[in-house]
């Protein structure tokens, strides 16, 4: 140390200032890095974490204060849910369903005076694993149409059933010479969701 206050001494009077000024500055930035800057991060990062905090607790207290309203949306929700459950087809299994959408068919059918000439399960699509809900489609035919009426009476029973809900689509009619409806055939798929109590 002596040594250094010798080394110190023979230098001249400006040299010793600057070395005493670039000294400083070393030891404010060296300061300034370790402990300062870190200081005032962290009272920023605080500030921004206590800013976020306060917003999450308004707008918990919003949700505590409206919590009947909440409530009441939730209870619309369930029962509309629940309505909505009512409409799809419920079975233990998925050939079950299918079985149940085909005899579904059969009767709007000959509740239409029509006859399901052939019907076919078709791949089934999963909609929702909890609680298991799939899609479900089968083509049909019906041939040898005798009326317009007749036809339009099934359309409307499929898409106006008030039991399930079933969807039409692809329907396709072909006739045989001139005559438009008199022993056309018709093909399409009807597709219903189903819920499945435990999936196979």
């Amino acid at each position: 140390m002596g040594r250094f206050l010798d080394l110190f001494y023979r230098l001249k009077i400006r040299e010793r200032i600057l070395l005493v000024v670039a000294l400083i500055v070393l030891l404010y930035m060296s300061l300034d890095r370790v402990v300062i800057t870190p200081f005032f991060k962290s009272i920023n990062e605080t500030k921004e974490r206590l800013e976020t905090q306060k917003k999450l607790l308004m707008k918990y207290y919003s949700f505590a204060a409206n919590k009947k309203q909440y409530e009441s949306r939730l209870g619309e929700l369930e029962q509309y849910n629940t309505k909505l459950q009512e409409k799809f087809l419920s079975e233990e299994t998925e050939e079950l369903a299918s079985a149940k959408l085909q005899e579904m068919i059969n009767n709007l059918a000959t509740k239409n005076g029509l006859v399901v000439s052939r019907s076919t399960a078709l791949k089934k699509e999963v909609i929702n694993k909890k609680p298991y809900l799939i899609a479900m489609s089968i083509n049909f035919e019906i041939s040898d149409l005798d009326s317009s009426q007749k036809l339009q009476n099934f359309l409307y029973d499929i898409e106006y059933n008030n039991d399930k809900l079933l969807f039409i689509d692809n329907l396709r009619i072909k006739t045989l010479g001139l005559n438009v409806i008199k022993g056309a055939t018709i093909s399409s798929t009807l597709t219903a969701i189903a819920s499945i109590g435990k999936k196979l």
